[in-house]
């Protein structure tokens, strides 16, 4: 009776094994409902232009996380406050400090100098917040906006009792017109 009741408690501790190995072989990728300009705009207070003028990673005051802070000038303001020339300060989680990294997929990168259309919400210490992960920082080339979805499955937003699809991407490009156009006609 003993030894059943070992066995018992061993397979359960192996099915408890099996499904959690499963769960964080799965959560590798990062799923999302797929955000278009118009949907951005809406969760956005914030919307701009800018260049990324430096990027500095620290550590939170316990020690515990790590955050990359992203210096923007604005270059043009299309949706809240933000004036031209100012610099604002976009936070987000993740980067590498101390030979630590701390990383997750769907995480948008930046590089000094590059040119960015950025959707964002105001955080608490007077920065900014990327909205959407990836979906939100989009790379502009001379008059070319250019969405970047690469680590991340985008799924449309079905209703209840609807199984979720995989988004099928008509475009990843649009112009600088474009993007200006589709958030006044929604702000």
């Amino acid at each position: 009776m003993l030894f059943l009741s070992a066995l018992k408690r061993s397979a359960r501790l192996l099915l408890i094994a099996a499904l959690t190995t499963g769960l964080i072989t799965t959560a590798n990728a990062t799923i999302m409902q797929y955000l278009d300009i118009e949907d951005l705009t809406r969760l956005s207070s914030d919307i701009f232009h800018g260049q990324v003028v430096s990027t500095s990673v620290y550590w939170n005051a316990e020690r515990t996380s790590i955050y990359t802070a992203i210096r923007v000038r604005i270059g043009e303001t299309f949706k809240g406050s933000t004036r031209r020339d100012q610099i604002v300060t976009v936070t987000q989680p993740g980067g590498e400090k101390d030979g630590i990294r701390m990383d997750y997929a769907g995480r948008p990168e930046f590089a000094a100098g590059e040119s960015v259309a950025l959707f964002t919400i105001r955080g608490k210490r007077d920065d900014f917040i990327v909205v959407g992960l990836k979906q939100g920082k989009m790379r502009v080339e001379r008059s070319e906006v250019i969405r970047d979805f690469s680590g991340i499955t985008l799924v449309d937003g079905a209703g209840r009792g609807k199984s979720l699809r995989p988004v099928n991407l008509k475009s990843t490009r649009l112009t600088v017109d474009e993007l200006r156009n589709r958030i006044a006609r929604v702000r």
